[in-house]
């Protein structure tokens, strides 16, 4: 249709890149902006088709909606003289199609891992927004030479008004990758997408596709009636496991295939692994979320680590160096900088034909030596014990107290050490530990003995499991903001350098605050929306649930002042819970959901931690000065706060909820910080 130097509207042609039964692929550039896309325009024939074209601009602006680093982003669309085309981002690279045709064999297995993991989390991404690909093959898979995958054509399939899956076949151009329900014509969704997914995973484990024919109608045929062969019958190399998940992935019926794309990554991981050769860690006497865990993240091990932060089981901790506001003139909150960015999984171009190696021995981290400190053994009368943080060596390490006092003993010795966090039946530990290999999740008993790594995942920060066990959560730099990733798949992206969230406690819902306390929304696990509890025009910051987990109590400046506010993650206004002359902040609700505890400005520069009733009555003082930007910390019963005091330095102390009771518990010439009350 063009030919190099040819004008067409504002671009400007430079060669044609590549053709398919219904388009022309260009590579050209924006005379204004200069800048190369891949200009995309329907073939001669099918311009006239006014079915097709109102459908293929439809499905354009649909996939120009979508904002994700495994997409192929639409730039624009639209018609220059007759002709309708789409502008899409050019991507440097080579197609999974033809990395096939160039290898002629089965690929390397890290090579599929990533692969699947990164177009997974694309399809994922689109169909929590209401987006089918419907044309998952190889040739729509980019690969750049970094291994970062795109995946390119969203909604093209669907854009095509022909009448028969015959005709369809023929405009695309390959049946090989066509679900069941689309080569039948009937309606689809994203299992659909699913299955084109796994057949394009059988392709790359065993060097073909599971169905070919002499014509379109055989292997559409094949597709709807005929079982996929075996794919160790293709590569003996893999491991019995990989049948299973093939077999699901590609179900006849929609409804016993995985459910969404990145649960058949998962389960491609874990069958696959027994060929990777990467050690994994596990400590002694794990509990079960972390095997769960393990098995999430295990694909993510190609990630470069710029610093990663653990986050209890239900909230974000933020280090003591990234508050939120330190006295009343503070218009904004000090933030959590987004980590310098980190690569996506990468998938190594192969470069010859593979030879997959059997199982390779897994490997374990030297144990170190640590002496403990003898610590008392804790009796059903015995006061709970807090674990907490302290510099006063120099370094931070993980400490053990009695909230009366006693037996303050340090748990950790080597390298750098924090947030620490119990299992629930409050025999061990978990913390954050540098010890000169990168940060990693450890875990040691109360005493301080058995420290084990457990876990090393490079490439996130801001790690969350929900209260359920059920799912982890972290947190990636994005190209416009921050990236909230679910069980190790792209669930949500915010604008801005900062996310702090919490889990809810029924594990339904996550409350996140948005770039700089700019705004604080609900995401909701079934559906993926956010749902906005905040005013953007105001600061809103420090959101904390209530037990139930129907509430969420934050601090904003709405009315003047920083105050706190109550909102129902259902309906209704937010509610003021603190007098509108006073700047209060770090709210903490109790465990029994009656107190809700902050911190309030009492002028001079002066804080005080206070309590409030869940109706904003019945307010009154606990103790002050105390450290305005670290939220006390009930204990299990509701009954104790801890929480960080200032005079001088920060140190640890406790009170009891009526104002009684003030003991503190240290007293050095260092911060302390970060506690954490033993289960009872």
């Amino acid at each position: 249709m063009f030919s190099p130097g040819d004008a067409f509207g504002l671009y400007r042609i430079e060669r044609e890149i590549g053709r398919g039964g219904m388009a022309i692929v260009y590579l050209a550039y924006h005379q204004w902006l200069d800048r190369p896309v891949a200009l995309k325009v329907l073939r001669p024939e099918l311009q006239q088709d006014e079915d097709l074209v109102a459908r293929f601009l439809v499905e354009a602006r649909s996939a120009a909606r979508l904002e994700h680093p495994n997409i192929v982003a639409v730039h624009d669309a639209g018609m220059v003289d007759g002709v309708h085309y789409l502008a899409m981002e050019y991507v440097e690279g080579e197609t999974l199609a033809d990395v096939l045709a160039r290898v002629n064999g089965p690929l390397p297995e890290d090579f599929i891992i990533s692969v699947a993991t990164q177009v997974a989390s694309a399809l994922d991404y689109a169909h929590r927004r209401g987006v089918v690909h419907r044309d998952v093959k190889p040739s729509n898979i980019l690969v750049q030479s970094n291994g970062k995958v795109r995946l390119t054509d969203f909604g093209i399939a669907h854009a095509v008004g022909l009448r028969t899956p015959e005709q369809k076949a023929a405009v695309l151009g390959t049946p090989e990758y066509m679900s069941p329900e689309q080569a039948m014509g009937r309606p689809v969704d994203g299992r659909s997408d699913v299955y084109s997914l796994g057949v394009a995973v059988y392709h790359m484990l065993t060097g073909r596709p599971p169905f070919t024919g002499e014509t379109h109608r055989d292997i559409l045929y094949a597709h709807v009636h005929t079982p996929p062969p075996d794919p160790r019958s293709l590569n003996p190399h893999l491991p019995p496991e990989a049948t299973r998940v093939m077999n699901r992935a590609m179900a006849k019926n929609p409804d016993d295939r995985y459910p969404i794309a990145g649960a058949f990554a998962q389960a491609l991981r874990r069958a696959l692994r027994p060929l990777r050769s990467e050690p994994v860690v596990v400590a002694k006497k794990t509990p079960m979320w972390l095997y769960a865990l393990i098995g999430v993240l295990l694909g993510l091990a190609a990630l470069s680590l710029t610093g990663w932060l653990l986050v209890r089981s239900n909230a974000l901790s933020l280090p003591p160096t990234a508050r939120p506001p330190a006295s009343p003139s503070s218009t904004q909150p000090s933030a959590l900088e987004s980590p310098t960015p980190a690569q996506p999984p990468v998938a190594a171009l192969p470069t010859a034909t593979p030879t997959l190696t059997p199982t390779a021995t897994e490997t374990s981290t030297p144990t170190p030596t640590v002496t403990p400190t003898p610590t008392s053994t804790p009796t059903p009368n015995s006061p709970p014990r807090i674990a907490y943080v302290s510099d006063r060596t120099g370094v931070p390490q993980i400490y053990l107290i009695h909230s009366d006092g006693t037996h303050d003993v340090q748990l950790t010795f080597e390298g750098r050490n924090e947030h620490p966090f119990w299992s629930s039946d409050g025999a061990f530990i978990y913390f954050i530990s540098d010890r000169g290999q990168g940060p990693a999740l450890w875990s040691m008993r109360a005493d301080g003995s058995e420290q084990q790594e457990v876990l090393r995942v490079p490439g996130s920060t801001g790690y969350a499991l929900s209260p359920n066990g059920e799912h982890v959560t972290f947190l990636q730099p994005g190209p416009e903001g921050v990236q909230l990733f679910l069980d190790g798949l792209l669930w949500a992206a915010f604008p801005g350098q900062r996310l702090a969230y919490q889990w809810s406690p029924d594990s339904q819902h996550v409350v996140v605050e948005i770039d700089y306390a700019k705004t604080i929304g609900v995401l909701n696990i079934a559906s993926s929306e956010v749902k906005r509890i905040t005013d953007p025009a105001y600061a809103s910051w420090n959101p904390a649930w209530s037990p139930d987990g129907q509430f969420v109590v934050f601090a904003s400046t709405r009315d003047g002042n920083a105050g706190l506010y109550a909102s129902s993650i259902i309906s209704g206004d937010p509610i003021r819970l603190t007098p509108l002359d006073l700047w209060s902040q770090a709210p903490s609700w109790s465990p029994d959901g009656s107190l809700i505890s902050h911190i309030t400005g009492e002028g001079g520069g002066q804080w005080g931690l206070y309590a409030v009733d869940a109706a904003g009555a019945n307010r009154y003082r606990l103790f002050s000065p105390v450290f305005p930007e670290a939220p006390a910390v009930w204990s299990s019963d509701s009954q104790q706060l801890a929480f960080i005091i200032q005079d001088g330095d920060d140190e640890l102390a406790v009170v009891r909820r009526d104002g009684s009771g003030f003991l503190r518990l240290t007293n050095n010439h260092a911060r302390d910080w970060d506690p954490a009350w033993e289960p009872r």
